[in-house]
Formats: structure tokens, sequence, C-alpha cells
């Protein structure tokens, strides 16, 4: 009788501490298939033919994340994220384990406050006020990001539309939902500082927004340092949506701008709707964005997106999409880029 009661109590305990704290493994497989062509005026300089992909519409991944509860509304929380390609079973950035997000933090009625590897103010805006929801064939995707490697970024930094998304070394504070309104902050030190000198990675930025009902609207401000004092990128965006039942619609400005010597300057705009139509929906997106160096517009990039999209359960989906970009230089002799893509796949979230 003794034994019995140990062992209830036991299980009692086990049971409760269970009950305390959860691991969630989750992740998403977007396999599909698809083609890609680039021309430069009016000649094919890249043509893949047929092409099976991983994440071209949206990041495969797999990732965990959980809370303990410790008393008094406060929890301690934690997500890993990595993404991976399912058409060949690698890792999507090999340098890192946990390249999507890697963080650790607290939450409870003051919001929550987490420290490690995350999305950045300007990229939590885009992605909301995104039709596509931040897609690989997305028209805001690919106009907002076309001149990183024009102006030379390395890989890794922020710049003008936010080229990469992610803060390493970062603290962000949210705050809880306040009658619909939300804001948050994020800052990184910088590291491997030298006197005189303030390092690479340092930033800062903030987001701020309202949702109620129908309505989304915000937007968001950072500062990055990618070399040193002499050349700091400013980004800025802001947007909404709203939602007219048999539509919704999202619309969004942003600038960008890099000091020092490339006194670099772009600003533009996405407009793009969300269809429903019955079980399928449709969604349509329009970008373009004017592209300055040294004061004078040195490129005007365009995109227009359509994607359909239909749900064979709650988790997974197919899809068909068409991404058309351009890239017109205002330099004689200087060609257009063009980029097609087209997509079927299927997404599994799990």
């Amino acid at each position: 009788m003794k034994k019995t009661l140990v062992a209830i109590a036991a299980l009692a305990v086990v049971g409760a501490a269970s009950a305390q704290s959860s691991v969630t493994l989750y992740g998403r497989i977007d396999a599909s298939i698809g083609s890609q062509k680039t021309k430069v005026g009016g000649t094919t300089i890249a043509d893949g033919g047929a092409l099976i992909r991983s994440g071209g519409h949206t990041g495969s991944r797999w990732g965990m994340k959980g809370s303990e509860d410790l008393g008094g509304g406060l929890k301690a929380i934690f997500q890993l994220e990595q993404g991976f390609n399912v058409d060949d079973g690698t890792a999507s950035a090999a340098a890192r384990q946990f390249h999507r997000q890697a963080y650790a933090g607290l939450s409870g009625g003051f919001g929550s406050l987490t420290v490690g590897r995350q999305y950045d103010p300007i990229d939590n805006m885009y992605g909301a006020h995104d039709a596509f929801g931040y897609s690989g064939y997305g028209a805001m995707n690919y106009v907002f990001n076309s001149n990183c490697a024009t102006l030379g970024l390395p890989a890794g930094s922020q710049g003008p539309g936010d080229c990469i998304g992610r803060q390493n070394n970062s603290v962000f504070y949210a705050t809880p939902d306040m009658g619909g309104f939300s804001a948050g902050v994020m800052w990184a030190p910088g590291e491997n500082k030298v006197p005189g000198v303030v390092s690479a990675g340092k930033m800062w930025g903030l987001q701020a927004g309202y949702m109620n009902g129908p309505i989304n609207i915000g937007g968001a401000w950072q500062r990055n340092e990618l070399t040193g004092n002499s050349i700091a990128v400013k980004n800025w965006e802001f947007g909404g949506s709203y939602d007219l039942a048999v539509a919704k619609l999202f619309l969004q400005f942003e600038g960008s701008k890099i000091g020092g010597a490339t006194n670099a300057k772009d600003t533009g705009f996405q407009i793009g709707a969300v269809i429903p139509l019955g079980a399928p929906s449709l969604m349509v997106s329009y970008a373009r964005e004017n592209q300055k160096a040294g004061g004078a517009k040195y490129a005007e990039a365009t995109g227009f997106s359509l994607m359909a999209q239909y749900p064979l359960s709650k988790r997974t989906y197919v899809y068909a999409a068409y991404l058309r970009g351009e890239v017109d230089p205002t330099a004689a002799g200087v060609g257009t880029t063009q980029q097609r893509n087209f997509g079927l796949g299927l997404v599994h979230n799990f």
C-alpha cells in the first residue's frame, strides 16, 4: 500500500512538472517543380530548365520552441530554427546551425524580452504588410532586395531592402497587446570593438502597429552599422492591410539610405491583394522602387506576382506561382535585367 502511494505521488509530481513546461517540434516543407530564367539586354544569361526546388515560395525549416511556467504569469521561452533544402537534404546555411532563429528570454504581463538571433523590426513589418507574406515569388521580395548585390553589400548585412532580415547578438523587447496597439524595440551592441571604431553588427530599431478587426497598420525604423562609423544603413517602412471579406488589400512604402562614400538611397512601394475563391485563394502583388547613388538615379526595379493556392487540409496546400521582375538601369548601353520564375509546389506544415 505504501509503495502504491509513493508511486502515485511520484507520478503526480512528474505530471505537474510536465504541465508547467512544454517543448514543441515543428516545421515546414516546401517542395516544388519550376523554372527560373534571367535575361540582360534581351540575352538569356541563366536558364536552369526544369528545377526541383526547396523553399521556392516559403523557406523549408524545422525547429523547436518551448516555455516553462515560472509562476506569477512569468514564463521562460526559447526558439531554435534551422532551414534546409528538401531537394538534396542539405542545410540552407551550412555555416550556421540555427540560422533562421536562435533566442531565449522571458514573457509575461510586461510583454517579452528575448536575446539571440532574431527577425529585425523592418523584416517583421515587411512580412505583415505583404500579400505574399514575404514569399520567394513575391514582387516585394524581388524589388526591395534587387539592389543589394549592385551596392556590394556583404553577405549577412542589412541594407536597402533589408537584404537579410535577421539580426545577430540582439536584444528585442515587445510590449503586450494594449487594446490593439503593440510596439517593439531591438538593440545589438556590435562585437569585437576596438578604440574609436564601432564594429559591424551594431544596430537599433523600432516597430509599432495597431490591429483591430479588419485593420492592420504599422511601421518600423532601424539603423545598422556595416563596417564602422563611416557606413551606416537606415531603413524605414510603413504599411497596412484591410480585410473587405471579398478581398484583403495590402499597401506599404519603404525607403533606405547608405551613408559614407556610397551615398545610396532607394524608395519604393508595394500593393497587393488576397482574394478568397471558396476553398482556393488568389494572391496578386505589384512593387516598384527607385534606386539612387551619389544623388543620381541609376535604376528602377519593378515586379509583378501572381499565385493560386488550394488547401488539401489544414496543414497542407498546393500552389502555382509566377513572378516577373525587372531592373532597368538609367545608364546608356546597360541592358535591362529581366527575371521570370514559375513554380508548382506543395507546402506541408507539421
